[in-house]
């Protein structure tokens, strides 16, 4: 859940010394943040869809996956609009925990026991933007703005170890079974909803 926090106020004591060292100005360093968001909001169009028809364990360690190279990617970069592109593979990665966390708690449990886990995850969405400029800052004065990266890296890595230890929460009976293209379609068929488009145009500002 904290995976979209980290990725974006981790980094941004730092964005003075990356245009710096990239020697890039300040908007083109800010489009780094502008392609994280839009690889977020693609990827929320995704992993939803998969995990309802193959598990969620096996999205959020593809999405792991990703959110690792997009680092590597990141932390190996010379050049400000690569760095772009691999923060838009980072975030395609990253989103599929944020989404599915939310998901693997409905699975498993209902009524007070859902609200109590389902508050222990936006405890941890409260948290991360606080800690995150904080902690960034101090491991960019020990090693460098590359070092925040790379830090991503490890931590991606670690998370993606403990998948192994998660139970899938989706069993097999529950899972739908009508090709992914169906899915995509009824999303077409959303934007005909005034309703919809008035409540996502309205959180759009937030």
């Amino acid at each position: 859940m904290g995976f979209a926090s980290i990725s974006t106020d981790f980094y941004l004591p730092v964005m003075p010394d990356m245009a710096a060292q990239l020697g890039a100005d300040a908007g083109s360093i800010e489009y780094t943040i502008s392609g994280f968001l839009i690889g977020f909001s693609l990827g929320q169009l995704l992993w939803g869809t998969v995990s309802d028809k193959y598990g969620r364990r096996i999205p959020v360690a593809i999405g792991l996956v990703l959110f690792i190279i997009g680092s590597i990617g990141c932390a190996t970069s010379g050049f400000v609009q690569t760095i772009i592109f691999w923060r838009i593979l980072q975030a395609l990665g990253a989103c599929a925990g944020v989404v599915l966390a939310r998901a693997m708690v409905r699975d498993p449990y209902q009524g007070p026991r859902a609200a109590q886990m389902l508050s222990t995850l936006i405890a941890v969405m409260a948290i991360a933007p606080l800690l995150a400029p904080i902690l960034g800052g101090q491991i960019a004065a020990i090693g460098g703005w590359r070092s925040i990266f790379w830090t991503l890296v490890a931590l991606g890595s670690l998370l993606l170890a403990g998948m192994f230890t998660l139970p899938e929460t989706l069993p097999v009976e529950r899972r739908r079974t009508d090709p992914l293209s169906s899915a995509f379609k009824r999303y077409a068929q959303l934007l005909s909803h005034r309703k919809i488009l008035g409540y996502a145009g309205t959180g759009a500002f937030f």
